[in-house]
């Protein structure tokens, strides 16, 4: 897969320049790493900064999980002879693309190709100083997609790494049974997409000099499964001193817990695809040589066969290596890495992405007892419980507020605000909780900004993966980069602004560990409104939008409305048990 070029004397010096093929003027950049050398190409984003952006594709971090690899954690990456041509994206990892197709009616981001490998564990760097010495902070982008689909090429980071003088790293890693299939035990330990994570981790602490970045000011960030992502980083300890701050967008461990019985999915996987009635060991090793498109065809069949919601049949695991207890344990031990933390949610966060794709019908209303089934289908998972009717009930009767109507569009948009703050609001405010509770710096945000490039009914906020056009500082690209539709998305000057104000905000906290301290920045904001530092005394956070706002307590009632719902029951249930043990 990967080119390599012939080996050119270099001078003993880390970087030079080129001619590129074809004879073209404009000079591509050769760069020494440990790994090896790599040769790249030049982007710019004019409309907000006149500094060239050196970009490196495709880069291996990893070994390919191939053959006896396949279902194991990662091994590194060889050193490599010669000069890798990081011009172009490598393979996605792989997944269903027609998801991935379906998405972009909601959100324009669009693959550079449609090669798809298991050979697939690489990273793409942009950088705006190939110096040595330049010690710029690093930012690593952790891609979405519910853990089984997406890669690092759908983003385009040229804007904020030109505009915010930072090197972003986007990576790849394995989805859906190639992410986390699991057996429960050294057969198929499982959890290898957060360890193909920490490997790029790796790599980029070893490596990430060469590109003009700092080692020791790492940022790790991403948006739904890749916050779920960042936030499982922060936890498990094989990933401690590989980064020095997290952001968690629209998702984080809590989102996405772990499953206790990973070989029950396991299992439903390999009959699926002619590897079933066999012992354990024979079993993977069957698994190991079924061509992967099989096991990314049979993927929905599984999902439906065990009941699990959309396509994603594999959670992580408790693997005693990459995650010693359950995430709520371990936010409740205070088990987790001691870093500075932002992250928040956007305030319809199951509008009509999510629900598009999750729900059969949807988009023209719904009647009050499929809206009561959906709540009663989510209760019974988080609480184990079986009689929830009563607070089905009260459920629906929370979100009614004042005004409370049957309407199908107002039972339809009750569903999305309930889903959305299971799913997203109660998991953020948790983890917020438990970092700000142990002395960590913690900063909070919801965005209320629907941009103006969105195709969705008026009736829909700011849905699931709406800031990303506006994070990656798309209004300022043009049609740069593969990332980009064929013709101008209609951005308005409210989503520039919030998108100099995000990438500021972001940069910052990338910077100092603190959105509002402009230390260092190349671009400072005037007017920029102060981020106030989330707290167990003062629940700050920030509203983002065309003029962001400082409040306190997102959504209080509500929340505590939840946290009663989903864990009174449970300490109660603890109680009654210890009771009884002592009676005895």
């Amino acid at each position: 897969m990967y080119r390599l070029l012939p080996n050119v004397a270099l001078f003993l010096i880390a970087i030079v320049f080129a001619a590129q093929d074809g004879g073209a003027s404009e000079p591509t950049p050769v760069v020494s790493t440990p790994s090896g050398q790599v040769r790249g190409t030049v982007r710019s984003a004019p409309a907000i900064s006149n500094k060239p952006v050196f970009t490196f594709l495709g880069i291996p971090f990893a070994a390919p999980p191939v053959g006896d690899l396949r279902f194991r954690p990662p091994e590194p990456v060889a050193p490599w002879e010669g000069v890798i041509d990081a011009t172009e994206f490598g393979p996605s990892c792989p997944q269903d693309l027609a998801r991935v197709h379906k998405v972009r009616d909601f959100v324009p981001f669009m693959l550079p190709h449609e090669i798809v490998s298991e050979d697939c564990l690489v990273l793409n760097v942009m950088t705006t100083s190939l110096d040595v010495s330049a010690a710029l902070p690093v930012m690593v982008w952790i891609h979405g997609g519910s853990f089984v689909s997406g890669t690092g090429a759908l983003y385009n980071f040229t804007a904020l790494t030109a505009y915010q003088d930072v090197v972003v790293v986007t990576v790849n890693y394995r989805l859906g049974a190639f992410g986390f299939l699991s057996t429960g035990d050294d057969n198929a330990p499982g959890n290898y997409a957060f360890l193909d994570q920490v490997e790029a981790l790796k790599w980029i602490k070893s490596n990430i000099r060469s590109f003009g970045g700092d080692p020791d000011r790492v940022t790790i960030f991403g948006e739904s499964a890749g916050g779920v992502s960042v936030s499982y980083l922060v936890i498990s300890p094989t990933a401690k001193g590989l980064f020095h701050r997290a952001i968690s967008q629209s998702g984080t461990a809590l989102t996405t817990p772990t499953t206790a019985n990973p070989l029950a999915a396991a299992t439903a996987q390999a009959e699926e695809v002619g590897c079933g009635g066999q012992d354990v060991g024979a079993m993977m090793s069957c698994l190991r040589q079924t061509p992967f498109q099989d096991i990314v065809d049979s993927a929905s069949r599984v999902a439906r066969k065990l009941g699990a919601f959309g396509s994603a049949a594999f959670n992580p695991v408790v693997d005693g290596r990459f995650l010693y207890d359950p995430p709520l344990v371990a936010l409740n031990k205070g088990e987790f890495s001691r870093v500075s933390y932002l992250l928040g949610v956007n305030n319809h966060e199951f509008g009509y992405l999510l629900p598009s794709l999750l729900l059969p019908v949807f988009g023209n209303g719904m009647s009050h007892d499929v809206c009561a089934d959906i709540v009663r289908r989510l209760l019974v998972v988080a609480t184990q419980a079986d009689n929830v009717d009563d607070t089905v009930t009260a459920l629906l009767e929370e979100y009614a507020g004042p005004d409370a109507s049957d309407d199908p569009m107002a039972l339809q948009m009750r569903i999305t605000q309930i889903v959305g703050d299971f799913l997203f609001l109660v998991p953020t405010i948790l983890v917020a909780n438990s970092h700000a509770a142990r002395g960590d710096r913690v900063y909070l945000y919801e965005n209320r900004h629907r941009p103006a490039t969105s195709p969705k009914p008026a009736w829909v906020g700011c849905d699931h993966a709406d800031e990303l056009v506006i994070v990656t500082g798309m209004p300022f690209l043009g049609e740069d980069g593969p990332t980009y539709p064929s013709k101008p998305l209609p951005f308005s000057e409210e989503d520039r602004q919030l998108s100099l104000d995000m990438m500021t905000y972001w940069a910052n906290f990338a910077r100092t560990g603190n959105p509002s301290d402009v230390t260092g920045s190349p671009s400072v904001r005037p007017n920029l409104s102060r981020w106030p530092e989330y707290t167990t005394d003062w629940a700050a956070y920030l509203q983002l939008s065309a003029t962001p706002s400082a409040d306190v307590n997102l959504k209080a009632n509500l929340y505590q409305f939840w946290y009663n719902v989903l864990f009174y029951q449970k300490a109660s249930d603890s109680a009654k048990d210890i009771s009884e043990k002592e009676e005895l």
